[in-house]
């Protein structure tokens, strides 16, 4: 941008240069004029410059049409003049002037002034004239050398496509560099290298690119890269950062110097970075560090994150100006209920403040207690009425109330139960804080002294005492919890092609929302999706098949076989998906069910087991895959074998037996309301699952739903029993007397046409014997 600003400012000044040589040039060209005509009732006469006698010379009118510009108004008239060489007229002129002035006095009424701009005209044509040429030449020629070199430092913004698609695919990132370098750069979509990407509470929130250089041209840094993302969920305890990896694999994260952009015709989010070196790039949200300096003098700091969070020093805290370090972690209500639901001893626990991860120079101690205020929501009247009055009372190595609650912030006698321990973490090791004395302050605020530096604290608020060790454990799960997702697996069918089908790792707070997209994408599949899986941010689910079904697999570079297993990697704030193309293993499998029948078996591999591999994370070969953590059923139908028969044979069965074609069995679904098909399929005596295999089949079409009853009915009859009389039967008792009517007159229609096709066939093999 600074070199943007430079540029400009050198056109400008440029520009200004010229404007002064042209107005000096315009001034010395109207004097010029007025004294080569000799008379100033001519200038009057011939057009926009006006010298009349009226008008004094320093406040000369010089008129020119406002759709000219002056410096060209001024070289046509003096071309329209035919003047000759400008040091030849001055010349001329005078001697012009000094002859009218021995002529007439009367004619040469000059002004002083005149004559003074006339006589500096002439000293300046004649003797700076060339010397303002050379100065315009010189001038001329650095103007063209600093265009030129600006020209080859013009900055552009490019869109870059992944370089595995075609060059008109959608532009994933856009660069800002000079020419020249922009069409060296390559783009490459690397999103199998996305777990990698991801640690500790970092979230992924755009797709993983890898920027390289193509050719062996010298790239100049720093170059500004635009990547766009989309993060559902973006609070305040949460900021965006780009983490760049380069070729060595070291790790560096970029703070953008905006989030917002108009790039590709469109105003979205764009993480804006200026970058040093390429490599692989990716949004990530993680959370906001905020650092302060704590003088001598002591600091009253309020966290921009949540100001409700508030850290006190004292004067001569230490000994030296320090920088701290502070970093909340949220803890939604529910991670709580979660956590004591599947433990007892957990009971007694309310609510908590965040968890604070305070950071202090380790060669510092802190001298004077450090005063923390942090947000502890309350119990609230609804669970104060509900409590248990009859839990014991306080036993040996219990947290007992009497030292951490101030009593002048009690106001009831059932808010004396109310007890708020803190806890603090050294080196990963928690401890319970309890000679801290805590006071409830107004608006759900807790406030305590330290008298030493914690890496983390958090403080619960207790509905009974609870054991040491059960506090220690709690808050340790809870660290951890914090970090855990609950996922539901989805897996749906194509519904015009039940062979592709898509599975879909997501929170299970979404899977209402992804139900509703997938169905507007033309996936069916069951109602109920797996069960509640526990992931991390970046941890990957492994699937393998078995039973009579499988996947196109990719060809295993390792060995010359197919293998069965693909991976979906689980982001937060990311979409999930896994197309795959199904296909039966035996054709003459299952030869008791309409359906091909499967199952795909989920395995979870955490990060500790991935590995740098190329553009993807690939799975250790000491990962443990013993127990899956999730089954999903599999079903492909069955497709309809045609087998080829002689036409006289074909003539035969249709001459002995009766179908049913599916172009019959179809009129006849079309012509069926709702009520018409429950009680058709009542007469039919099929089995239930029949009835639901056909559901499945065909979930939005009641027609559809109804055809593949009929073909199931139709498939269980013998060969040779008479199936249109007993559908008309059934279509009577239905109530649909008239369909059945409308089939039997097909019934006999089609059977005359049998009949004749049979006497033609014979007539046409009669004449066909002698000449075998």
């Amino acid at each position: 941008m600074t070199d943007v600003i430079l540029n400009v400012l050198e056109d400008v000044h440029i520009i200004a240069n010229q404007f002064s040589v042209m107005s000096k040039r315009l001034n010395a060209g109207i004097d010029f004029l007025t004294e080569v005509s000799g008379e100033r009732g001519d200038l009057t006469s011939t057009g926009p410059l006006d010298t009349a006698d009226h008008i004094k010379p320093e406040s000369c009118d010089i008129r020119i049409p406002l759709d000219q510009h002056p410096a060209d108004h001024w070289l046509s008239n003096v071309q329209s003049t035919r003047l000759p060489d400008p040091v030849k007229r001055c010349a001329a002129c005078m001697d012009d002037r000094n002859t009218s002035e021995e002529s007439s006095h009367e004619e040469t009424r000059v002004d002083s002034s005149y004559k003074t701009t006339v006589t500096d005209c002439k000293n300046c044509l004649n003797m700076n004239g060339e010397v303002e040429e050379e100065k315009e030449g010189e001038e001329r020629k650095k103007t063209r050398g600093q265009g030129g070199e600006r020209l080859k430092n013009t900055l552009v913004t490019v869109g870059l496509a992944d370089r595995a698609k075609s060059p008109l695919s959608p532009r994933v990132c856009y660069i800002t560099a000079p020419s020249e370098v922009v069409n060296i750069l390559t783009c490459e979509v690397v999103d199998g290298l996305s777990s990698l990407m991801v640690s500790g509470s970092e979230e992924l929130v755009s797709t993983v690119l890898r920027i390289q250089n193509s050719s062996h041209v010298k790239c100049p840094f720093p170059l500004t890269i635009a990547l766009p993302f989309q993060a559902s969920y973006r609070w305040n305890y949460r900021e965006i950062t780009v983490k760049v990896v380069d070729p060595e694999q070291r790790v560096s994260y970029v703070t953008p110097t905006s989030t917002e952009g108009f790039y590709g015709g469109q105003r979205g989010w764009f993480a804006v970075v200026r970058v040093y070196s390429l490599g692989v790039f990716a949004v990530l949200s993680r959370l906001r560090t905020e650092s302060f300096t704590v003088p001598r003098t002591g600091l009253s700091h309020k966290l921009s994150v949540d100001s409700r969070i508030c850290l006190n020093y004292l004067p001569g805290s230490f000994t030296a100006p320090v920088v701290a370090q502070v970093t909340v972690q949220p803890v939604d209500a529910f991670v709580l209920s979660a956590l004591k639901s599947k433990h007892d001893s957990y009971h007694a626990a309310l609510t908590s403040t965040p968890l604070l991860h305070l950071s202090h120079p380790s060669t510092l101690k802190l001298r004077r207690p450090l005063t923390l205020i942090l947000p502890c929501p309350p119990i609230s009247e609804k669970r104060r009425a509900g409590e248990d009055t009859d839990r014991p009372t306080l036993i040996s190595g219990t947290f007992s109330p009497q030292h951490r609650v101030d009593g002048a912030s009690v106001k009831t006698h059932k808010e004396c139960k109310e007890q708020l321990a803190v806890l603090g973490s050294i080196e990963n090791h928690w401890k319970v804080l309890d000679k801290v004395s805590v006071k409830n302050l107004q608006n759900s605020l807790v406030c305590f002294e330290l008298p030493e530096s914690y890496e983390r604290l958090i403080v619960l608020r207790l509905q009974s005492s609870m054991k040491y060790s059960y506090l220690t454990s709690l808050v340790e799960e809870l660290e951890e919890a914090v970090k855990i997702f609950s996922v539901t697996v989805m897996l749906h069918h194509e519904h015009l092609d039940p062979s592709s089908v898509v599975v879909a790792t997501l929170p299970s707070r979404d899977v209402s929302a992804a139900l509703c997209e997938l169905q507007a994408l033309g996936y069916c599949g069951p109602p109920e999706p797996s069960s509640q899986l526990s992931m991390r941010e970046g941890e990957q689910l492994l699937l393998r098949f078995s039973g009579n079904i499988t996947c196109n697999g990719i060809l295993n570079k390792s060995c010359s076989e197919q293998t069965d297993s693909h991976i979906i990697t689980f982001h937060n704030q990311r979409r999930n998906r896994l197309y795959l193309r199904l296909k039966e293993v035996d054709p003459f499998g299952n030869y008791s069910s309409l359906h091909y029948k499967g199952v795909t078996s989920l395995f979870k591999v955490t990060k500790g087991h991935l590995v740098w591999n190329g553009d993807r994370a690939a799975v250790s070969k000491d990962c443990p895959l013993e127990h899956p953590v999730c089954r999903l059923p599999l079903t492909l139908p069955k497709n309809a074998k045609a087998v080829c028969q002689p036409v006289s044979v074909k003539v035969i069965q249709h001459s002995q037996t009766d179908p049913l074609s599916d172009e019959l069995l179809s009129w006849l679904c079309d012509e069926l309301t709702e009520d018409d098909a429950a009680l058709l399929v009542t007469s039919l005596h099929l089995r239930r699952s029949a009835v639901q295999i056909a559901r499945l089949r065909a979930p939005h079409s009641l027609s559809k739903q109804a055809f593949h009853i009929l073909t199931a009915w139709r498939r269980g009859l013998p060969f040779s029993s008479p199936k249109r009389p007993m559908l008309a039967h059934c279509l009577t008792r239905a109530g649909r007397p008239d369909l059945a009517r409308e089939l039997l007159l097909r019934e006999a229609a089609d059977y005359k046409m049998e009949e004749r096709k049979a006497r033609e066939h014979e007539k046409q093999a009669t004449r066909t014997e002698p000449c075998q």
